[in-house]
């Protein structure tokens, strides 16, 4: 897990082996020993159960459950001085402080007390207790980690033969949770993590330990990074962990998008896809397979998607799948996690599901299986609202908005309000289901965008609180403003009702909101809806002529808004004030000329001196996107060579001089431009300032400018640590 942090010096280890992590970068490789491998056209589908399912839990358990410190990267860690772990604790201080350092005590070393503990698991039942918590959870499938970055195999292992449960502790840990998992009714996954354990184990760092001591080396991994060896011995883990287990849902971590895993014709990443997909197709019972990737190890059209402690900002129409963690600081087990609320999980699922998603939620037990009280409560909590308003969440399809209020994204430091409502529909479209996140304010779940101008309400029959099966009706009021439901007393956080319509009749249209990023090619229409609100329009279009784009309301003459475009290559964006617009509206564009317009959305100038916080963007390329922020908030991350951000509107005023930027990182740099991707330099900016979590407040001379401007902010050196908060032109 968490790909993008780590040190510098790995990362140059990798490119002085001739690989980039494209992984990471989102670029393609560059140079190459061997070429590339055509890819096989794969066409797939999820299948329904997955759909279906909404919930499932991930388990993080392994031989990093001993030290129990810093996060389940301690094995990484604890060779490498000064550094600091995701959790900003120090690793390698405390193995020194406790162990003796990794001269004296080694990973290896910790693998006796692992033992004792999954054979304490064993023999305590662990199987079936974690199968009962699951499922009363109200989780629909399972995914333990088979084996991780370390290598440590928590399986019956072929090709880990020394390294394995089922050989030092007599523990099929994989095929015991299995058959208590499925015995349940519930999908069972296995992750396979061993792709990154080339390089996870420093080898410059410990060279005077037992890292350098080939008697070790099917844990640690052979000199080499992505090695044809490497990569094989991936390829027959893999095929392995498929052949003998039948997992419904199989999970790859980030490094599997790199070039090396798809070089070899014996072993590639397709040929694991494509044979999987095949197996799957042979195995009794089987209803179809998921196979978890990150960034462009794959395409949605060739397998699931997965996004780590982030979540997309809208329906996708494709399944997809967000994990994350009940702890703040790792995925196993550590004493000193920062624990995340149930109801902020509560508030997550509601979200993700929204946009056609799955919530992957890990769990870190201890050595001996147990599982910490906070872990405990946490899954209790979740359980119980999945009893009460499940209907909401299974078997659920997003609508045609995932829903309103501040909170746009599910994340791992989000709070919810009660103006935070989030939309689903039943399969055959004749119930609509609308959560509030949050604690509904004054007793009401309140949808402006169910107004009376933008959706027929008179055609609803019933409006129930969810309760199992059971149903509450209750009162309800549509206004100009907004659909008002008023709910019993006593209900808290993220309540769910249930809109059914008369006849038995479908889900009535609803007018989109002109907030939404919208694409078009060609003249087409849409039916949005203006809140008076918004004060331009930045357009994107593509194509190498000249041309214009423009913008009629309700069949009027008179343009909202209009657009030139000269003649240039690639994508360009334009911005254009608009008159204050209320109410449902009717737009129409028309494009001429050799263009097509990618996306527009609607968004409000930036007043002078303003302080702009980074994540309030109006579009983005590429990998950038937000994540929280150790700073506070949210902060633009993950960028990669050719990704930006642009704000479509600021006002510069009558001149401004200087920008002050909030950032953090190692030294990497990115540009404030003017009104093109390549347009006019501000400046250029970027400071190492101790790492990605160390903020630091940095001002820039930028030469004059006044008026209105769309700034892009680009990232033209490619992969990078560099983390921007917010920023001021002053």
């Amino acid at each position: 897990m968490k790909p993008r942090k780590r040190l510098t010096r790995i990362l140059a280890a990798l490119a002085a082996a001739g690989i980039l992590l494209t992984a990471l970068s989102g670029c393609e490789t560059k140079e190459e020993a061997v070429p590339l491998l055509d890819i096989p056209e794969i066409e797939y589908e999820a299948p329904e159960w997955f759909r279906d399912a909404k919930f499932g839990i991930f388990i993080h358990y392994g031989v990093y459950s001993v030290p129990a410190f810093g996060d389940e990267w301690y094995g990484h860690w604890m060779y490498i001085p000064n550094t600091q772990s995701y959790g900003n604790s120090d690793i390698y201080t405390h193995h020194v402080e406790t162990y003796g350092g990794a001269k004296a005590f080694g990973y290896k070393d910790f693998i006796p007390d692992f033992l004792t503990g999954i054979k304490t698991w064993q023999n305590n039942g662990g199987a079936d207790e974690w199968a009962e918590l699951f499922e009363k959870a109200g989780a629909k499938y399972v995914v333990p980690v088979g084996i991780h970055h370390d290598s440590f195999a928590l399986y019956d292992s072929g090709v880990q033969t020394t390294y394995n449960s089922k050989a030092q502790a007599g523990v099929d840990y994989i095929g015991e949770l299995k058959a208590a998992v499925t015995a349940r009714g519930m999908k069972f996954g296995v992750s396979n993590h061993f792709a990154e354990n080339d390089w996870f184990f420093d080898e410059e760092s410990g060279r005077d330990t037992d890292l350098a001591d080939p008697a070790y080396a099917e844990l640690y991994g052979e000199p080499g990074s992505k090695t044809r060896g490497h990569v094989e011995k991936w390829y027959a883990i893999s095929m392995e962990i498929i052949n003998k287990y039948q997992p419904d849902l199989i999970y790859y971590d980030f490094d599997l998008g790199n070039a090396a895993f798809n070089t070899y014709e014996n072993a590639n990443r397709y040929k694991m896809l494509t044979e999987y997909y095949a197996l799957a197709g042979t195995w009794d019972g089987n209803e179809g397979v998921v196979c978890n990737y990150k960034y462009d190890a794959f395409t949605q059209k060739q397998a699931v998607l997965d996004k780590e402690r982030s979540a997309l900002g809208g329906i996708n129409p494709i399944a997809w799948q967000t994990d994350t963690s009940v702890g703040a600081k790792s995925w196993g087990y550590v004493t000193d996690e920062v624990y995340r609320s149930g109801e902020e999980f509560i508030g997550a699922l509601a979200d993700i599901v929204s946009k056609n998603g799955n919530l992957l939620l890990n769990v870190g037990p201890k050595a001996d299986g147990t599982f910490p009280e906070e872990t405990l409560a946490i899954l209790e909590t979740i359980g119980a609202w999945l009893d009460k308003y499940g209907d909401a969440i299974y078997c659920t399809r997003p609508w045609t908005v995932y829903g309103e209020g501040d909170a746009e994204n599910a994340g791992d430091s989000y709070v919810y309000t009660g103006k935070d409502v989030r939309f689903t529909r039943s399969k055959d479209n004749k119930s609509l289901y609308m959560t509030v996140l949050g604690t509904p304010e004054n007793g009401k779940i309140v949808s402006k965008l169910l107004n009376k101008g933008a959706w027929d309400a008179g055609q609803i029959d019933k409006v129930c609180l969810l309760d199992g099966d059971d149903r509450t009706e209750l009162t309800w009021e549509q206004t100009a403003e907004a659909l008002c439901v008023t709910l019993p007393e006593g209900v808290t956080v993220a309540a769910a009702v249930e809109i059914t319509f008369k006849n038995g009749g479908e889900i009535p249209p609803l007018a989109l909101p002109a907030k939404n990023e919208t694409r078009a090619n060609g003249e087409t229409e849409y039916r949005l809806l203006f809140d008076g609100n918004e004060s331009g329009a930045l357009v994107e279009v593509s194509g190498a002529g000249a041309g214009s784009v423009t913008a009629t309301l309700d069949g009027e003459k008179d343009a909202l808004w209009s657009v030139s475009f000269e003649s240039g290559d690639g994508t360009r964006t334009a911005y254009a004030a608009i008159p204050q617009t209320k109410g449902t509206k009717t737009l129409r564009l028309t494009v001429t000329g050799d263009l097509s317009v990618e996306r527009f959305v609607f968004c409000n100038v930036h007043a002078p001196g303003e302080r702009i916080e980074a994540e309030n963007y109006d579009l983005l390329t590429g990998n950038v996107r937000a994540e929280p922020c150790a700073d506070g908030g949210e902060n633009l991350g993950y960028v990669g060579e050719g990704d930006r951000a642009v704000f479509g509107a600021v006002d510069f005023g009558e001149g401004c001089k200087s920008v002050t930027v909030r950032l953090a990182g190692s030294g990497q740099r990115c540009r404030l431009r003017l009104d093109a991707p390549d347009g006019e330099t501000l400046c250029e900016v970027g400071e190492d300032t101790g790492g990605w979590s160390s903020y630091k407040t940095v001002t820039c001379a930028i030469p004059e400018t006044t008026g209105v401007h769309t700034v892009y902010i680009t990232y033209d050196t490619g992969w990078s640590d560099l983390n921007i908060n917010w920023f001021a032109f002053s």
